[in-house]
């Protein structure tokens, strides 16, 4: 058993685990691992859904995909979100299809369930099939990303709230034609500080994500801005780590203090399942934005 640094105070492999025959004491160096290096590595695994169901468990309360829809998530356990670019017949889908076109989101950088009330803690993503080039997992470390800040800019943003929606991401791809059945089911906002402590380390970290619309209190234009400048800090090269998949790769991050994006490959002549199982973060649940008010000062200086 050893841990491996693929990225430096980002990403480590952790080897001698089997999710499948976890010990506690596999759970607890995969803890204690994940609170300096949030994105760690499992190579080699074999799970089946129950497995990854029982190993993400340990970690905390699952999230539901309930939301899901039907096409993008069909047939699968309401704990489990299928991420696969296959129709029936084991082929890939059409290029238009509307499968394929809402995975685009995943694209772009963002935090998993970050527009849900409770969001996303620990995403478990298992390679089920991979593809032979291309289709890489991007992340970023938003501690380093907090920290890269001046000190004018930490002070502007560490009051500041974003108001989060799933629509809004996919918006930003052309998608504007949610009948009113969906806006009900899953066009609802949440509200999450764009700066937040990490209560296991007392860290500090920026919380972003392309599901955060705009701030509150700000313009809309001012506060989109504003999110942009510190998502293209944040991801600079020097903070990014890129996973090149193999299969029965099982791959954990922190979506607390991390962004992720897929990379591009030939989704049209090959089949990419990925699996993945999610914990809830209860300790940042959602801000009512109604409380939130920023000094006038802020505006002045977020212009």
């Amino acid at each position: 058993m050893g841990v491996i640094v693929l990225k430096d105070n980002l990403a480590a492999r952790v080897e001698g685990v089997n999710a499948a025959r976890f010990s506690q004491a596999d759970i607890e160096l995969i803890r204690s691992t994940l609170l300096q290096f949030p994105v760690v590595v499992l190579p080699g695994q074999h799970l089946s859904e129950d497995e990854q169901i029982a190993f993400g468990s340990q970690f905390g309360e699952l999230e539901g995909y309930q939301y899901a829809s039907d096409d993008y998530n069909p047939d699968s356990n309401p704990a489990v979100l299928s991420v696969s670019n296959a129709a029936e017949g084991d082929t890939p889908v059409d290029a238009l299809d509307r499968r394929r076109m809402l995975d685009m989101g995943n694209k772009l950088w963002h935090s998993d369930s970050s527009f849900r009330p409770v969001p996303a803690h620990l995403s478990m993503l298992y390679g089920v099939r991979v593809t032979r080039e291309g289709g890489e997992t991007q992340f970023a470390d938003l501690r380093a990303g907090y920290d890269a800040l001046d000190e004018d800019m930490k002070r502007l943003v560490e009051p500041m709230v974003a108001e989060h929606s799933i629509i809004h991401s996919r918006e930003m791809l052309g998608f504007d034609d949610w009948n009113e059945e969906f806006k009900q089911k899953y066009g609802g906002w949440a509200a999450h500080d764009v700066v937040r402590t990490l209560p296991e380390t007392g860290r500090k970290t920026l919380y972003l994500s392309a599901h955060a619309s705009h701030i509150v209190g700000l313009p809309r234009a001012i506060g989109r801005m504003l999110l942009h400048e510190l998502t293209e800090i944040a991801t600079m090269p020097d903070k990014v780590y890129s996973h090149r998949w193999n299969t029965n790769d099982l791959v954990i991050w922190d979506n607390r203090c991390t962004v992720h994006r897929l990379r591009r490959y030939r989704a049209g002549s090959e089949v990419r399942t990925l699996r993945r199982v999610t914990t809830t973060a209860p300790e940042f649940p959602a801000r009512d934005p109604a409380t939130v008010s920023l000094p006038d000062w802020v505006l002045e200086q977020a212009a």
